[in-house]
């Protein structure tokens, strides 16, 4: 089964999990019933926005996974799933409000800090930062980003 494929069933499973109609959750979402039978169905093309949302209105985590050969990164934090989930939550918030902060889309903002490495940088300094403010937090990013253009 691809991804697509899976990605859908756990959508469809926990929509039907929850008794929830397919039109409510479309509606919910801001997309069309039919949209969404093609998400379930996994033959659908969605934005990385469209899927955060349904995900989000069905209580399902989202978790961005790393190479695992990485030294750099504390052994006892991958280990560590509750630490690993804290710092998912961390990395989407950052993504989510930085691409608001600039009106630009949720997976563009994501594939720009994942290639210039700037999510790593959030990754290992989690400890510091995760209490910052978003201001902050977004003013980081966007520092580092330009630092990585030039």
């Amino acid at each position: 089964m691809d991804k697509k494929t899976l990605i859908g069933k756990k959508i469809k499973d926990k929509r039907l999990q929850l008794n929830l109609r397919m039109d409510d959750v479309a509606k919910h979402v801001g997309i069309t019933r039919s949209t969404l039978w093609s998400i379930e169905s996994g033959k659908g093309n969605y934005t990385i926005d469209v899927l955060l949302k349904l995900l989000d209105y069905l209580d399902l985590p989202f978790e961005i996974k790393f190479d695992e050969s990485n030294t750099d990164r504390d052994r006892a934090t991958r280990v560590n799933s509750a630490l690993d989930k804290k710092i998912n939550r961390f990395l989407m918030m950052c993504i989510e409000q930085y691409a608001s902060s600039i009106n630009e889309s949720s997976k563009a903002t994501y594939e720009k800090m994942n290639n210039s490495g700037v999510l790593q940088e959030l990754i290992d300094d989690y400890e510091d930062m995760h209490g910052m403010s978003t201001y902050l937090i977004n003013d980081y990013i966007d520092k580092r980003l330009n630092e990585v253009k030039r």
